[in-house]
């Protein structure tokens, strides 16, 4: 539920709210988690666990029409500047995404577009899908294919790209089991799905509580564990997958208040910290077909 609004606040959004059942079993039976507040609008949310299968998601939730007022035109994803994640990119996720004759890669959710520029450097024929059409728009400044929209999409039918990556993006959809299948069958034979999210379960999530800036509500709608994300991909119809961690300093600076760990080597050190205990602030996902 929405917790503490004030009128002032209630004015300031004008949205429609629904309740979730749970997006990984379907289940409505879940008992409250965490109550955090917006960082962008002030409005206090609440995360909910599902006791069937252990999913945390935020709920209520705002429903598809409303969502995109809490994505201001400055909201960091959409901005021209590339991502840290790729700029350099871990080893064995560049293993997987060595592009072979006419390879299509798909990033779903590919905001300005630095993924996909410097995947079209390496030979890849790249397209992007994201729904901010200025996010799409800057994609395409950039000379590459992009469209507006989610998975599934009406473009697409079946087996067409020999990789679908996804940045940080899966937790901001409303189905993200559906979104899952729809990449499965867009994939050919033995192509890799690569999936990055927010550790849910990591140290900087346990130690920040409701301060760390993986939760980003109520943009962020499913929190993954390693367990969940693992259940969610098998689920959707993926094999193998590997399960990997992916450190993110910036956030841990983000979620610090005050002391030591506004500075770079505080918060490397406690990213540095959970990486090494197993319970980094993101996790890496790499499926196959």
């Amino acid at each position: 539920m929405l917790l503490n609004l004030s009128q002032s606040a209630v004015d300031q959004f004008r949205i429609e709210w629904e309740e979730s059942a749970c997006p990984l079993c379907g289940g409505t039976d879940h008992a409250p988690h965490l109550e955090a507040t917006d960082p962008l609008g002030g409005l206090r949310f609440l995360i909910v666990q599902c006791k069937r299968c252990g999913l945390a998601f935020t709920n209520p939730r705002p429903n598809l029409e409303s969502a995109s007022q809490f994505y201001p035109a400055d909201y960091h994803c959409h901005q021209r500047r590339v991502r840290a994640t790729h700029r350099r990119l871990p080893r064995y996720v560049a293993r997987t995404l060595q592009p072979h004759g006419e390879a299509r890669l798909l990033d779903f959710g590919c905001g300005s577009g630095g993924f996909l520029q410097r995947m079209h450097g390496l030979g890849w024929n790249v397209v992007g899908l994201d729904r901010a059409e200025a996010a799409v728009a800057r994609v395409r400044d950039l000379g590459l294919d992009a469209h507006v929209g989610t998975l599934p999409h009406p473009l697409w039918s079946s087996e067409c790209f020999e990789a679908i990556t996804m940045w940080q993006t899966l937790e901001h959809v409303l189905q993200p089991l559906e979104v899952l299948r729809a990449a499965y069958r867009l994939l050919t034979p033995g192509a890799k799905l690569i999936v990055a999210v927010p550790n849910f379960d990591g140290f900087a999530a346990r130690w920040f509580g409701p301060q760390w800036f993986g939760l980003d509500l109520p943009r962020h709608l499913t929190h993954f564990t390693p367990e969940t994300l693992q259940r969610m991909l098998t689920k959707a119809g993926f094999g193998h997958v590997e399960m990997r961690q992916g450190r993110h300093s910036s956030w841990i600076r983000h979620s610090a208040q005050r002391g030591f760990l506004k500075s770079r080597l505080g918060s490397g050190l406690l990213g540095w910290w959970g990486y090494v205990t197993g319970g980094a602030e993101g996790l890496i996902a790499v499926a196959a077909k």
